[in-house]
């Protein structure tokens, strides 16, 4: 993690005329920022914690005056939102900001489902579109910081998690979508990744599972897409990352019959 915000977030004159949906994005960045700082155990990151720290409290002073917020925990409320198909480039940076927010529930949702929990690939997506926008106003930039410099901390904390690094040797990004690819080409994406040497391909690979994943769901088991369902069942069986249950059980049935 890098101890440091952009200058128009740490030098922003908080203060009575301060739009509240400027304020309350400036506190969940402080926030969030500084209780990630706060677990690195160096002077630099302990300091940078403590600066936002005193930046959250003026601006929870001043949101708690207007009655925009009942306490400092309801920065941290998730977004009630309509879940739509449109796709991301259809969205306005606000409506991309919240959908960013709920990553809580999407994470709970997967591990429900029996998908590895422990990914933000989704948000790298929204992320990812977030930067191609122009900001037209100090709230849209302020909600685009937010989600960039979270984003990374997460990326940060899962190369800890797993102990390899962010990405190794090139700029951060996604692959294109494969949602046309055949089942063999998938399999081919999903064994390209599953030695990953960091972060980033071990994105690449649970996305590229879901997409599996999804197309399994879609059209069933049948003889085309063995190859796919065998791939994924590898990374299960050798706890590469988590997979549903039910490939498992459905490779099972075919067996039995």
């Amino acid at each position: 993690m890098v101890a440091f915000l952009p200058s128009r977030i740490m030098n922003y004159k908080i203060s009575e005329l301060s739009p509240t949906d400027e304020l309350i994005t400036l506190g969940q960045i402080f926030s969030e920022v500084g209780d990630y700082a706060s677990t690195i155990l160096d002077n630099e990151h302990i300091e940078f914690s403590r600066k936002c720290f005193e930046k959250l409290e003026i601006v929870v002073k001043e949101l708690l005056i207007r009655q925009s917020i009942q306490s400092p925990k309801d920065l941290y409320e998730i977004p009630e939102i309509k879940t739509d198909e449109r796709e991301l480039s259809a969205m306005s940076v606000g409506e991309l900001y919240m959908l960013y927010r709920r990553w809580p529930i999407r994470r709970n949702n997967r591990g429900i489902e029996g998908r590895e929990p422990i990914t933000f690939y989704y948000e790298g997506r929204i992320v990812d579109e977030l930067q191609r926008r122009e900001a037209d106003n100090m709230g849209d930039q302020l909600k685009i910081d937010y989600c960039v410099v979270t984003y990374n901390n997460e990326l940060d904390n899962m190369s800890f998690i797993f102990s390899c690094p962010v990405n190794a040797s090139v700029a951060k990004g996604y692959p294109d979508y494969v949602m046309s690819s055949s089942p063999d080409e998938i399999a081919a994406k999903i064994v390209s990744y599953r030695g990953y040497k960091n972060i980033m391909e071990r994105e690449n690979l649970i996305e590229c599972v879901d997409f599996g994943l999804n197309l399994l769901e879609r059209d069933g088991f049948n003889k085309s897409s063995s190859r796919l369902v065998a791939e994924i069942a590898e990374l299960g069986r050798r706890r590469i990352i988590s997979v549903p249950d039910w490939v498992n059980a459905r490779i099972q049935n075919v067996i039995e019959q």
